[in-house]
C-alpha cells in the first residue's frame, strides 16, 4: 500500500477494535485514520479482501525497565545507567469498509495478529466523509486531517439534527454555516430566532452582500429598542405582526400570562370578546372589560374577574407586536428561502406564543397536504421552548407542538435543526427524536450525561474527547455523515450575529467615553471635593 506504515496489529483482535504496536519515533496521534489493507471479509459462500478503515481512540507509551512502583532513587539509578526504551502502543476503534453500494458496514471478520496497519490515504478518507459537491453541505475538515474535507449529507435531516455545545463553543456559528450551504440546495428554511444571531446573514464581515442576499428575509417586531443590530446594520427587516383580532379567547389569555387554572378571568376576557367585531386591538378588548365590570347588571363575581382581566390585558399594551394583518405563512415556505424571525426583545410569553403559531401553522398547512416542499425549522434556544419535565421553564404551549412535530414531522416533510446549550433541560421527547447531533465542548457533566442518553452513535471514546474541544470543533454522529466524524469547523460567507463582544475594546471604549464626559462635565474652576469618609 502506497501510505505510511506505522506498525503491527497485536494481541487478541475482534470485529470492532484492536491493539497495534508502533515506532516510538513514527507512531500516530489520537483521532489519526489508519486502515488495514485486505482484510478478508465473507460474502455469500466466499470470501473477498477489504480495506478496514479504523480511528485511533488511545495511544500509551510503555517501559519494561521504568515500572509504576519504583521509587524516585531507583528510578535516577536506573536512568544513570541505563538508556530506558519504551514501546508505543495504541488502541484503535474500527470504523467500517466501504462496499460495492458505497455504504459503509462493519467488517465480521476481524483482522489477523501480525497485520500491517498503515496511515489512511486521504483519498479513501474522502470517499468515507465528503459528499458529492452537488448535495453535500460542506462544514470543514477531519480535525487530523486539512487536507480532508468534510461535507454533511441532506438526507441526515430527514429525521431530525441537533446542535449542542456549551456558550461559546461556536454552535450558532455552524448552525449560520449549515443555513448557507443549504439555502443554494433549495431549501425553505424558517429560523426561530431569540438573540439575534441569524440577522447578519446576508453580510459578510466587510458590510458587502453575500451570494444569499437576496433569498434572506429577516423579519422583527417594530418599534423595539435595545437590540444589538439595528434594521440599517441588518440590511433592513420586514415588520412581524399579528392581528391581535384573529386570536381566541385562550390564546390571549396565554400570552397575557392568565394561567389555566384561573378559569373565572379567562371565562371573562372570552364573553368581552365576543363583544368585538371587525378590527380590534387590546385597547379595543380593555374597554370591553371595563364596560363589563362597571354594569351594574353584571353580578360581582364576574365584575370581579373583568377587573382582573383587564390589569392582564394592560400588559399587552406595551407589546409591540400587534397590527393588521399576519405575515402569510405561503411567504414563509416558498423554495429556496431563508426567513429569520428575530425574537430578540420580546417577553417570553410574546416569544413562546410566536413559536406555537408559527409551528401550528406550519403543521396545519404540512398535515391537509399544502405543503408543497419540505420546511427545515431551527429553534434556537430551545430547552426554552422544549423544556424537559422537571425543569422550572414554562415552554408556553410550544411545548405541544414542538415534540409533535419531532415525533411524526418527518412523514409531512417538516425537518428540526434544535440548537441549544443545555441539553439536560431540553425535553427528552424532542433531543432523542433528533438521529443526528452535532456536538461541540460540553463540560457540564448533567448536560453530557443528557447527551449520552439520546445520542445511539456516540462512542464511549467520542464522549468522553467532548470536554477537550477546542472552539469551533465538533463530533457528528446519526446520519448527517457515514460513520462518526471529528471534524474542524471551516470558516463562512456571513456575518456572525452570536458571536462575543471583545470585552478588552469595549472595556476601552467605555473609559474613552467616561474620560470625555467628565471633560465636558468638569467647570471651569474646579471645586474642592469633599473627602470620602471612605
Amino acid at each position: 500500500m502506497n501510505t505510511q506504515h506505522i506498525g503491527y496489529i497485536v494481541g487478541e483482535v475482534n470485529t470492532g477494535s484492536f491493539v497495534f504496536v508502533s515506532d516510538p519515533e513514527n507512531y500516530p496521534p489520537k483521532h489519526e485514520y489508519l486502515i488495514i489493507p485486505e482484510v478478508k471479509e465473507r460474502e455469500g459462500v466466499g470470501y473477498r479482501k477489504v480495506d478496514v478503515l479504523a480511528q485511533v481512540s488511545r495511544i500509551s507509551n510503555y517501559s519494561d525497565i521504568l515500572g509504576d512502583r519504583l521509587s524516585i532513587n531507583e528510578l535516577e539509578s536506573i536512568i544513570s545507567r541505563y538508556t530506558a526504551t519504551t514501546k508505543v502502543y495504541g488502541e484503535a476503534k474500527i470504523l467500517g469498509y466501504m462496499n460495492n453500494q458505497k455504504e459503509v458496514v462493519m467488517p465480521r471478520s476481524a483482522a489477523i495478529p501480525g497485520q500491517k496497519v498503515y496511515i489512511a490515504p486521504s483519498e479513501i478518507l474522502e470517499s468515507f466523509f465528503t459528499k458529492d459537491i452537488r448535495s453535500g453541505i460542506p462544514v470543514g475538515s477531519l480535525i487530523t486531517r486539512d487536507e480532508v474535507k468534510v461535507s454533511l449529507d441532506p438526507n441526515g435531516f430527514r429525521r431530525h439534527a441537533a446542535v449542542i455545545a456549551q456558550t461559546g463553543a461556536g454552535k450558532s456559528y455552524l448552525v449560520g454555516l449549515i443555513l448557507e450551504n443549504l439555502l443554494p440546495l433549495g431549501a425553505t428554511t424558517i429560523v426561530l430566532d431569540p438573540n439575534s444571531d441569524y440577522v447578519m446573514m446576508r453580510k459578510k464581515p466587510d458590510g458587502t452582500a453575500t451570494g444569499i442576499s437576496e433569498d434572506v428575509y429577516i423579519y422583527r417586531p417594530p418599534g423595539l429598542k435595545g437590540r444589538r443590530f439595528t434594521d440599517e446594520e441588518i440590511k433592513g427587516a420586514d415588520p412581524y405582526t399579528i392581528d391581535f383580532s384573529k386570536l381566541s379567547a385562550n390564546q390571549i389569555c396565554d400570552v397575557a400570562g392568565i394561567s389555566s387554572r384561573w378559569a373565572v378571568i379567562r371565562e371573562a376576557v372570552s364573553d368581552a370578546l365576543s363583544q368585538l367585531q371587525g378590527v380590534y386591538g387590546p385597547q379595543q378588548l380593555m374597554d370591553s372589560l371595563e364596560r363589563v365590570a362597571m354594569n351594574p347588571a353584571t353580578d360581582k363575581r364576574k365584575a370581579k374577574a373583568a377587573t382582573n382581566a383587564t390589569t392582564y390585558i394592560r400588559r399587552l399594551l406595551n407589546y409591540k407586536i400587534w397590527g393588521s394583518r399576519d405575515i402569510p405563512l405561503e411567504e414563509l415556505v416558498r423554495p429556496k428561502r431563508l426567513s429569520v424571525i428575530d425574537l430578540a426583545g420580546l417577553q417570553r410569553n410574546v416569544s413562546e406564543y410566536i413559536v406555537q403559531k408559527t409551528l401550528d401553522d406550519i403543521w396545519g398547512k404540512a398535515i391537509s397536504g399544502e405543503l408543497r416542499y419540505p420546511v427545515f425549522v431551527v429553534i434556537e434556544e430551545a430547552h426554552n421552548f422544549a423544556p424537559g419535565a422537571g425543569t422550572s421553564q414554562r415552554g408556553g404551549n410550544s411545548l405541544g407542538i414542538i415534540e409533535r412535530i419531532a415525533s411524526e414531522g418527518r412523514k409531512f416533510g417538516i425537518f428540526l435543526l434544535v440548537v441549544t446549550q443545555r441539553p439536560n433541560k431540553i425535553s427528552s421527547n424532542v433531543l432523542s427524536q433528533c438521529n443526528s447531533q452535532i456536538i461541540m465542548r460540553l463540560t457540564n457533566p448533567e448536560d453530557m450525561s443528557a447527551v449520552r442518553r439520546s445520542s445511539e452513535g456516540l462512542s464511549e471514546d467520542l464522549f468522553q474527547d467532548l470536554p477537550g474541544l477546542n472552539k469551533g470543533e465538533a463530533v457528528v454522529v446519526g446520519e448527517l455523515t457515514k460513520v462518526p466524524t471529528m471534524i474542524k469547523v471551516r470558516g463562512r460567507e456571513s456575518g456572525e450575529g452570536g458571536s462575543d463582544i471583545d470585552l478588552e475594546r469595549a472595556l476601552d471604549d467605555a473609559l474613552e467615553d467616561y474620560k470625555r464626559d467628565k471633560v465636558m462635565q468638569a467647570p471651569e474652576v474646579k471645586k474642592r471635593e469633599p473627602k470620602s469618609k471612605w
